[in-house]
């Protein structure tokens, strides 16, 4: 039953095969043949780099989302002792908090480490949404960081942990008491404002993203300086090809310097924050197995099946102009 099924399924062959004895190989074709694979081989490895390479598209939105709270997350080791510092915030809302004691000070000697000049660091690496997304969601905390200092009559402060703040424009300032905040006036010999930022983002805090602040360091030139950063906060949703998402802030920063001269200015450490209403959307999009196997299977046999008919096309001219000088001959 089979067997008669199979002899009639003859008629349906769409693959005739033709007898060893009536095929002609050619020197045209074999050259064909061997620059057509060459160039086969360039495109099925720009496929399999295609599909493997996931593209990253970038949409900008108005922010939709309503959130009255910003968390800051702060690691910031400042060259002065915790005693003559104070922490501040103050709104466009027209509020101002006293963040002393919201944040742990702890002192410590002032180190550089591995910190480099804001705008010298050359780490141009690649975006990979993916590996932001999942080291993101398995390393989410509430920005408590390692404690690696101990207390003691050390000369630098060590400021670290999260404000939840209004979300508004804002300013959080690092100073000395008596200069622009307190009752008790630092003597202006004890300010030294040069300063190390291991951390410094917005919103829930992911160890593994890299903000533009983190790992800095800045050098005061004399006991009253600024140092102002002007910052631009842009709520950022990753979304990776398993549409896994990640809520997140970005943010670009503008740094200012200057000595004060005389009483008009306020020496310290100033950080201007500006939320951006609109959101970046940062997605994967990826090519699905079975679509590259399509577009694999139709590159291979429409290049063959082209350069075949191009081949018969090119030899049929060459035999009928071989055909015309003869007979002029």
């Amino acid at each position: 039953m089979f067997s008669r099924i199979l002899k009639k399924a003859i008629v349906f062959d769409a693959f005739p095969k033709v007898d060893a004895d009536c095929q002609h190989r050619s020197p045209q074709g074999g050259l064909v043949t061997i620059i057509v694979s060459i160039f086969l081989w360039f495109l099925i490895v720009s496929e399999f780099r295609e599909y493997w390479y996931l593209n990253q598209k970038y949409e900008f939105v108005v922010d939709q989302s309503i959130n009255h709270k910003l968390q800051i997350n702060v690691d910031i080791t400042v060259n002065t002792p915790c005693d003559y510092l104070t922490v501040d915030v103050i709104d466009a809302a027209g509020e101002g908090l006293h963040m002393t004691h919201e944040l742990r000070k702890i002192s410590t000697t002032f180190e550089v480490r591995s910190a480099h000049l804001l705008g010298n660091d050359d780490d141009d690496s690649r975006l990979n949404v993916r590996q932001v997304v999942m080291a993101a969601n398995s390393n989410a905390d509430s920005f408590s960081p390692n404690n690696d200092d101990t207390e003691s009559t050390q000369s630098a402060c060590r400021i670290f942990g999260y404000l939840d703040v209004n979300k508004v424009t804002g300013n959080l300032h690092i100073t000395a008491l008596g200069h622009g905040y307190g009752f008790y006036n630092t003597a202006v010999e004890l300010l030294n404002f040069t300063h190390r930022i291991d951390q410094f983002s917005f919103g829930t805090h992911y160890p593994r993203l890299v903000n533009p602040l983190d790992n800095s360091v800045e050098f005061a030139e004399a006991h009253k300086e600024t140092f102002m950063y002007f910052l631009s906060i842009v709520p950022t949703t990753y979304i990776d090809n398993n549409s896994r998402v990640l809520l997140t802030n970005q943010y670009s920063v503008t740094d200012y310097s200057r000595v004060i001269e005389g009483r008009m200015g306020v020496p310290g450490i100033f950080f201007k924050y500006d939320i951006e209403p609109i959101s970046v959307r940062i997605a994967e999009n990826g090519v699905s197995f079975v679509t590259f196997l399509v577009r694999l299977s139709g590159l291979v046999g429409g290049i063959w099946v082209t350069a075949g008919f191009a081949l018969k096309i090119v030899n049929r001219i060459w035999s009928l102009l071989q055909k015309n000088i003869s007979d002029n001959i």
